[in-house]
């Protein structure tokens, strides 16, 4: 999915709907055998809802009957084999979806009159687009990568994949990682490398350089792209890999791209401060991002703030008055938001800014939020 297409579905979702809107979201796993118990915890996170809208009495009987009916039909469609790390499950009168996700999610369900989408949020700024360069002795492959999802690069006119001209490829390899010409292998990675100009050219990823020690070593003696060579992975015979097999392989180069994002975001926010553009706190960040003066928003990936917005009256500005679960600290129910981070997340995205969600712990002493202001 596009950056294009993530930012229409999430203005989409996030549009007001009739009370209830239902978001579910459940924490799930990828293999057996904890994904076989992941259903049950659906069904009885289901069994929850269902409970919770019969009691509610802004929920009529048909309502509830419903949105329940939604709900079950969407968890019935759902294959725990396919399951990623996160489930997010929204449903309304009218209305049922599925996303799953590769992050955790907390196990909640939450009412409203629009769908709690910060974790898609999360999950699409996770969704770190990439190239993988695939390198061996007599080959070079090229993937593109977004998250879990992975194809191959193997369109006539990228060139890919590029094959050494006078390596034997069936015979086994070296020590050194090279059973040919040593200069046929250079120039194999040169033209692997030249080849891959026109598609930077087009979209500046960053690429991930796979392969035995040796090869990543020359390979970033030769490339014209060092700027881009964001991370190494160590680890050889993927040649044949599948697309599931490699992604599994891949996983420590996504979380080195992650990594990367932190320390950009907390660079974009040292500079804010600096610049003396910076906000910390639900209570600025709220404000500043209401004024469309947030360039980038940046939230640890646990932080939740339930609030009730107060309106000051002939006045431009609103304050957040915070409740916690109990709804102590002001009054719960009416016009309490959940988690107001959800609501904060798309002014700033419907304004152009930027969204980073962060490691837990990483922004010290902020709340958990703080933005780089434009102004």
């Amino acid at each position: 999915m596009s950056d294009e297409d993530a930012s229409d579905l999430l203005a989409e979702l996030r549009r007001p709907r009739p009370y209830p809107a239902v978001s579910l979201t459940l924490p799930t796993h990828r293999h057996r055998p904890e994904n076989q118990q992941d259903h049950i915890r659906l069904r009885n996170l289901l069994s929850d809802a269902e409970k919770r809208l019969t009691a509610d009495p802004k929920v009529s009987k048909e309502q509830a009957a419903a949105v329940v009916g939604n709900l079950g039909e969407a968890v019935e469609e759902l294959d725990p084999e396919h399951f990623l790390e996160g489930l997010v499950l929204f449903a309304s009168v009218d209305e049922a979806r599925t996303y799953l996700v590769s992050s955790t999610v907390p196990e909640r369900v939450v009412f409203g009159e629009t769908y709690l989408t910060r974790n898609l949020v999360a999950a699409s700024a996770r969704q770190i687009p990439y190239l993988a360069l695939l390198l061996s002795v007599g080959e070079v492959r090229l993937w593109h990568g977004v998250g879990y999802e992975l194809t191959e690069i193997d369109q006539e006119e990228s060139g890919f994949p590029v094959i050494s001209s006078g390596v034997d490829r069936d015979g086994p390899p070296n020590r050194e990682g090279g059973h040919g010409e040593e200069q046929d292998f250079r120039n194999m990675l040169t033209e692997a490398d030249r080849k891959l100009t026109p598609l930077l050219q087009e979209a500046v990823l960053p690429v991930v350089v796979v392969g035995l020690r040796q090869h990543i070593v020359t390979y970033r003696e030769l490339s014209r792209h060092k700027a881009v060579l964001a991370a190494d992975l160590e680890v050889g015979g993927l040649l044949q890999a599948t697309a599931p097999e490699l992604v599994e392989q891949l996983a420590p180069a996504r979380a080195a791209l992650a990594a990367i994002d932190t320390e950009e975001a907390l660079k974009a926010l040292d500079a804010a401060r600096s610049g003396r553009r910076y906000a910390a706190g639900a209570q600025d960040c709220w404000q500043a991002a209401r004024e469309g003066r947030v360039g980038h928003l940046v939230v640890e990936e646990s932080v939740r703030v339930s609030a009730r917005v107060e309106e000051v009256e002939g006045a431009p500005r609103a304050a957040l008055v915070f409740v916690d679960e109990s709804g102590e600290g002001g009054e719960s129910g009416e016009g309490v938001e959940d988690d107001v981070v959800d609501s904060l997340a798309e002014m700033v995205l419907d304004a152009d800014g930027d969204v980073t969600f962060v490691p837990d712990g990483t922004l010290g002493e902020t709340g958990g939020i703080a933005a780089a202001l434009r102004y």
